[in-house]
């Protein structure tokens, strides 16, 4: 069994050697014991069995004592008989679920990976989480200055790189899985990953900005007061370029 922390992440994913790797404490004898007592096997039996399915439900029609006695003990040597399969049965059972392939259906464990390709499998699991991450920091960092609309969990900000990527052309769901494809997907597409960092930033600064400004009562009047001495402080730290800029874009923004 391998876990994978998922630096900096709120999410740990865990692998499993496929046959070999079980999940419970118990060895399955041990979980059979357990889950699966003596009792527990009787029912299974007159359950299941057909003979004694028949057998018992023969009493209610027996009248004589001995012909009772006699099926009484037919019914206990057929349990006994049964007894040493039902528990094989049992501890296979046990073994069943606690397979990889069980735990992989019940989310347990992220995936199944094989002694022999261990070594590369987390070798690009590695580089393409290390990179993601970086992306994930930095659109998480992209929220901060709109820190009063909404902070970005590390869960979060994964989802929206995720989004990218599948909204690139070729990208499919099952591709984001594929270590390398990620990768190569950061790679050819870094410029556009940059500019949407730049956008999203700039969509949360806009947003703190309408919030602050239609705030209504106090807030909005201290906050439309603030905003403008803030435009004010900025414009005259600029450069002479920036400031003829900065000029056109607000007179643009404002329609002036």
């Amino acid at each position: 069994m391998v876990l994978d922390s998922s630096i900096n992440s709120s999410v740990m994913e865990m692998y499993a050697s496929s046959r070999t790797a079980r999940g419970g404490v118990l060895e399955p004898n041990g979980a059979a014991s357990v889950k699966y007592r003596t009792k527990e096997l009787l029912s299974t039996m007159h359950r299941l069995d057909e003979k004694l399915i028949h057998l018992q439900s023969s009493l209610k029609d027996i009248s004589d004592e001995n012909e009772l006695r006699e099926t009484k003990t037919l019914i206990t040597e057929r349990e006994q008989s049964l007894l040493p399969v039902y528990e094989q049965i049992a501890v296979q059972f046990c073994d069943l679920h606690d397979t990889p392939g069980r735990m992989k259906a019940v989310g347990v464990i992220e995936r199944e990976v094989e002694w022999a390709e261990a070594r590369t499998f987390f070798f690009w699991r590695l580089r393409r989480r290390l990179a993601e991450f970086d992306v994930r920091r930095k659109i998480q960092e992209a929220c901060e200055v709109g820190r009063s609309i909404k902070r970005l969990t590390p869960v979060e900000a994964s989802t929206i790189c995720r989004d990218w990527f599948l909204d690139t052309p070729g990208m499919e769901v099952k591709m984001w899985e594929d270590d390398k494809a990620v990768l190569l997907w950061m790679a050819h597409n870094y410029s556009d990953i940059e500019t949407r960092i730049k956008e999203l930033t700039k969509s949360y600064v806009s947003d703190e900005v309408l919030q602050v400004l239609t705030a209504g009562g106090t807030t909005e009047e201290i906050g439309t007061m603030g905003m403008i001495e803030g435009l004010s402080r900025a414009y005259h730290a600029m450069g002479k370029g920036k400031k003829e800029n900065f000029k056109k874009a607000l007179k643009a923004a404002l329609e002036l």
